[in-house]
């Protein structure tokens, strides 16, 4: 045990230099000069005996070995902080929470929660990273994933948090040029403007004859971004499938028109994921919760007022 102490800025060194992609983010961090963290990095894979980072001019990257080593070392440095924090607080939530969702789900929903959140746990500090890629939560040193749709990694915790509704909108300028589709099997008349994701776009489905039916939509715009697609239907380029969330605002305002609405398929599930550990941090455990009753209220809100808005 104490051998592994004495290694310990060797290891906190390696960890912040993987979390910041360089020596200097880490020499940063660590208050300390790129040279000192270099040379802590080198004594702990000289220990070791294996090359855990590999170096270039401009950035870091883990060989097999050195991920491997990262995310067991990451998540014990995080529990002994968490265990600090715990002592030093007794037991009240304090400290940063790293927070990773979808781009159009921290803008439109996430964003609006944090305020209040934060009010009611003003020692808490939000690390809020918006991106439309799937990022580890390991290896990017992150608490809390919210994400949407299907969940691949078994090696996470799942904590549900509701269902989003997607729904069919367009510019009443485009249907007035157009016309208004009055079935599913209409809209292969029209311009689709189609949501991709990691380079493909999504099936649209739609219940016909007592069963759920891809119709091929076709169009001219495809986009990863849902405000761009929103932006597109505004602007009256073609019809789109987007989640309810994205265009209630748009909706009440009459600028976008709902279309099919008994039709369209339903949305896509809300997850919270965390890493396996045996205990949640106080600042996690309180984010999960409040979480929860958030997006449980807000989605329940949201498909409430999609049905009156059709």
């Amino acid at each position: 045990m104490l051998n592994v102490l004495n290694q310990l800025p060797e290891l906190i060194a390696f960890v912040e230099s993987v979390e910041g992609n360089s020596f200097s983010a880490a020499a940063r961090s660590l208050d300390t000069t790129p040279s000192a963290i270099s040379k802590r990095v080198a004594r702990l894979e000289d220990r070791l005996g294996v090359r855990l980072l590999q170096r270039t001019t401009r950035s870091l990257s883990l060989t097999a070995e050195g991920s491997a080593y990262y995310e067991r070392i990451s998540c014990l440095l995080r529990e002994l902080n968490d265990a600090n924090d715990l002592i030093i607080s007794r037991g009240k939530p304090r400290g940063k929470l790293t927070v990773s969702t979808s781009l159009d789900f921290g803008q439109w929903l996430l964003v609006q929660s944090i305020p209040e959140f934060l009010a009611q746990y003003p020692e808490i500090q939000i690390d809020l990273r918006l991106s439309d890629r799937i990022l580890d939560l390991v290896t990017e040193g992150i608490d809390v994933a919210i994400r949407l749709g299907n969940l691949e990694d078994s090696r996470l915790m799942v904590r549900p948090l509701g269902q989003t509704q997607f729904v069919l909108c367009a510019a009443p300028s485009y249907l007035k040029t157009y016309g208004i589709p009055m079935t599913p099997n209409d809209l292969i008349h029209h311009n689709c403007l189609q949501y991709m994701f990691q380079g493909r776009s999504e099936p649209w489905m739609f219940w016909v004859d007592q069963e759920w039916k891809t119709v091929p939509v076709k169009g001219s715009f495809h986009s990863d971004n849902g405000g761009a697609l929103k932006n597109a239907a505004i602007a009256g380029l073609g019809i789109t499938r987007l989640l309810g969330f994205q265009v209630k605002q748009e909706v009440e305002q009459g600028q976008l028109m709902l279309l099919l609405p008994n039709q369209v398929s339903p949305g896509l599930a809300v997850h919270a994921l965390v890493t396996h550990q045996r205990n949640l941090s106080p600042r996690v455990q309180v984010f999960l919760e409040f979480l929860n009753g958030y997006c449980k209220q807000f989605l329940g809100e949201m498909e409430k007022n999609l049905k009156t808005m059709a």
